[in-house]
């Protein structure tokens, strides 16, 4: 798991301006990614490309993900029942922020993400969905739902339901490599 906390946060942005990020777990994050402090990178999950993650609120993704290229993540919004709606003024005059509250993202296990998708604050995504490559999601995704569009909608499901049930009781995404090598049935 790949934690961007204040003081690792920072050192992370730095190298990610210049080189892909890896880890011994088999995360990997593309150059010039942008991510908040406060998100999680569940092992096994790969960001190929750029992404920005930014908002207040914070960003969970799970185990062995696969991220397209030039993915945004916004975990909080502008209020629009204020007269001034842009932050930096607020802060000149004084006044606090005009941002709604904090709105956290969450992305299950083994989720695809095609390029140039925008997920909107407070969205969950299941286990096992993909978003196709464009969409914006602004509301929660069922697991292993196909999605895709503007705003995005469900496509089909990519397994029926007594399926779904059996991926998720048999938890892999917990399991380690070794593990998952000895039972290859799971992936059959």
């Amino acid at each position: 798991m790949l934690v961007f906390s204040k003081n690792k946060g920072k050192w992370y942005r730095f190298l990610l301006k210049f080189k892909n990020l890896t880890d011994a777990t088999g995360i990997f994050v593309g150059k010039k990614s942008n991510i908040i402090d406060g998100t999680i990178i569940g092992d096994g999950s790969r960001i190929n490309g750029k992404i920005i993650i930014k908002g207040n609120g914070k960003c969970e993704i799970g185990k062995f993900c696969a991220f397209g290229d030039e993915i945004r993540i916004i975990t909080s919004n502008h209020k629009i029942t204020t007269i001034n709606l842009q932050i930096a003024l607020s802060k000149k005059l004084g006044f606090s922020p005009s941002i709604d509250d904090k709105k956290n993202v969450f992305i299950g296990h083994n989720v695809w993400i095609g390029d140039r998708v925008l997920i909107m604050p407070g969205v969950t995504i299941g286990n096992g969905a993909i978003i196709g490559a464009g969409s914006v999601v602004t509301k929660n995704v069922p697991n292993y739902a196909v999605v895709a569009g503007v705003p995005s909608k469900l496509i089909r499901y990519r397994f029926e339901k007594s399926k779904q049930d059996e991926i998720e009781d048999t938890r892999w995404w917990d399991l380690t490599l070794q593990e998952l090598k000895h039972k290859p049935k799971i992936f059959q």
